[in-house]
C-alpha cells in the first residue's frame, strides 16, 4: 500500500512521526508537510510565489520533504509534483481536535478534501492537545473499523 501523510502541524511535529511509524507497518510512506505550522490554514493553496521544497531526514524508511505552504499545496506537490499514486493520504495526527465549525478552518481536514479533488481517499485524524501518542495506538482499530465495514465504498473522505 502506498500512502501520502500530510498535516498541518508541520514537518516536525510529534503526531506526523506517529502516523508515518503506524503507516510503515502496512506499506510504502511518502510524508510531505508544512515547513512551519499551518493551523487554521483551510484550503489556501499558493497560485503566485515560488514554494520552497526541501528533502529531509525523518525516519528511517520515510521519504520526507518539507513544504513551504499549506496542507493543500503539500498533497499538490506530493501527487502532481512528485508525479505519484497514492492508496490512502493521512493527515494528522492533529494536535487539537477538528470538530463542528473548526472543519472550515482545519488544513488537517482541508488536506484530505485535497486528495478527494485528486481522486485519492483520505482520513483526517485529530485528538487533543498532548494525546497524539494514544491516539496513534488507536490507529490499528480505527483502521480495521474502516476496511472490515468498507466504509470507502461509501464515500473517499473521512474525519476522525
Amino acid at each position: 500500500m502506498r500512502f501520502l501523510i500530510v498535516n498541518d502541524d508541520g514537518i516536525n511535529a510529534e503526531g506526523i512521526k506517529l502516523l508515518a511509524e503506524w503507516a510503515k507497518k502496512y506499506g510504502e510512506v511518502t510524508v510531505v508537510a508544512p515547513k512551519v505550522e499551518q493551523s487554521g490554514m483551510s484550503h489556501a493553496i499558493n497560485f503566485t510565489e515560488p514554494m520552497e521544497i526541501k528533502r529531509v531526514e525523518l525516519m528511517e524508511g520515510v521519504e520526507a520533504y518539507s513544504c513551504d505552504s499549506t496542507p493543500a499545496d503539500c498533497v499538490r506537490f506530493g501527487i502532481m509534483g512528485l508525479k505519484r499514486s497514492y492508496d490512502l493520504v493521512l493527515s494528522g495526527i492533529n494536535r487539537g481536535v477538528n470538530l463542528g465549525v473548526d472543519l472550515i478552518y482545519s488544513g488537517t481536514v482541508a488536506a484530505v478534501f485535497e486528495a478527494a479533488y485528486w481522486k485519492t481517499r483520505a482520513l483526517a485524524i485529530s485528538t487533543y492537545p498532548d494525546s497524539q501518542e494514544e491516539a496513534s495506538r488507536a490507529l490499528d482499530d480505527i483502521y480495521n473499523y474502516i476496511e472490515e465495514n468498507k466504509l470507502f465504498d461509501a464515500a473517499d473522505v473521512y474525519n476522525v
